[in-house]
C-alpha cells in the first residue's frame, strides 16, 4: 500500500513538473532580458519597481536542480545536452540581476544608502556573477559537460 501511494505521488509530481517546465524554461531564458530594463527604470525614475522576487528565483533554482538531479525529469538534457550549461548561465545571470534590483529597490524605497552606493552594489552583484561564471567555465568547459552526458 505504501509503495503504491509513493508511486502515485511520484507520478502526480512528475505530471505537475512537466506542465510547469515550459514556464520554467521561459522564465530562465527570458528572465535576464525582462529584468534588466526593470533595473534601468528604477534608476531612471528613482522609484521602486517589482521584479521577480528572490523567492521566485529560489523556486526556479529548486525546480532546475530537481530536473538535473532526477533522470526522469531530465530527459530533455539527454536529448539536448547544451541546455545544461545554457540554463545554468541564464539562471545565475538572472539571480545576479535580481540582487541588483534588490539593492536598487533598497535605495529607491527606503533610502538606506545613496544612489551611488546603490549603483555600485548593483554593478558588483552582476560582475560577481559574471566573474564566477567565467571561473567556472574555464575550470569546467562547456564542451566537457556536453560530452560527459
Amino acid at each position: 500500500m505504501v509503495n503504491k501511494l509513493g508511486k502515485l505521488f511520484a507520478m502526480i509530481g512528475a505530471v505537475a513538473y512537466y506542465l510547469f517546465y515550459p514556464f520554467l524554461l521561459l522564465m530562465i531564458l527570458l528572465g535576464p532580458i525582462m529584468e534588466f530594463p526593470v533595473l534601468m527604470e528604477i534608476y531612471k525614475l528613482e522609484t521602486p519597481r517589482a521584479g521577480l522576487t528572490l523567492s521566485v528565483i529560489s523556486l526556479l533554482g529548486i525546480l532546475l536542480f530537481l530536473s538535473y538531479r532526477y533522470p526522469r525529469l531530465g530527459w530533455l538534457y539527454r536529448k539536448f545536452p547544451v541546455l545544461i550549461p545554457l540554463l545554468q548561465m541564464f539562471f545565475l545571470t538572472l539571480a545576479g540581476i535580481e540582487f541588483a534590483i534588490f539593492f536598487a529597490n533598497l535605495w529607491a524605497d527606503k533610502l538606506l544608502y545613496s544612489k551611488g552606493v546603490a549603483i555600485f552594489l548593483s554593478i558588483v552583484s552582476v560582475v560577481i556573477v559574471r566573474v564566477y561564471l567565467s571561473y567556472w567555465y574555464s575550470k569546467y568547459p562547456i564542451s566537457y559537460k556536453v560530452h560527459k552526458l
